[in-house]
């Protein structure tokens, strides 16, 4: 019986409650405020990007924009770029809406690409018996 008293006084007593260990939680690095060259505005940076830009995004947009326009403007010409699948170099004229960054061959691989994962099944007629 003595034995049975003891487990008993085991499971009845409370236990001393235990403090939970405070572990530190991991924090985030500061992020670094940098001052635009082209406009003056601070703008937050991730010290974990591999270089720190000088300018903000704003600014870079208006520079793409002040590009894009430079090249459409003055007479019709061919523009050259390079593809961003491939590699090679292809011409499209400055007259285009919208400025490709593909080649046409590889425009047309993604394409049906896409179009196969994509597109709808193809339904088939039946053939009437009469």
């Amino acid at each position: 019986m003595n034995l049975i008293k003891k487990i008993k006084s085991w499971f009845s007593g409370k236990a001393p409650a235990e403090e939970p260990e405070a572990r530190p939680q991991p924090q985030a690095p500061a992020r670094i405020k940098k001052t635009c060259k082209g406009c003056g505005k601070t703008f937050s940076i991730d010290p974990s990007w591999e270089f720190i830009p000088n300018y903000c995004k704003e600014c870079k947009q208006k520079f793409a924009r002040e590009k894009e326009e430079r090249q459409r403007s003055g007479a019709p010409r061919q523009i050259r770029r390079k593809c961003k699948n491939c590699g090679k170099f292809f011409t499209f004229p400055n007259t285009l809406p919208h400025y490709p960054n593909y080649c046409s061959n590889c425009r047309k691989a993604h394409q049906a690409a896409m179009k196969e994962k994509y597109g709808r099944p193809v339904k088939r007629k039946k053939e009437q018996n009469s």
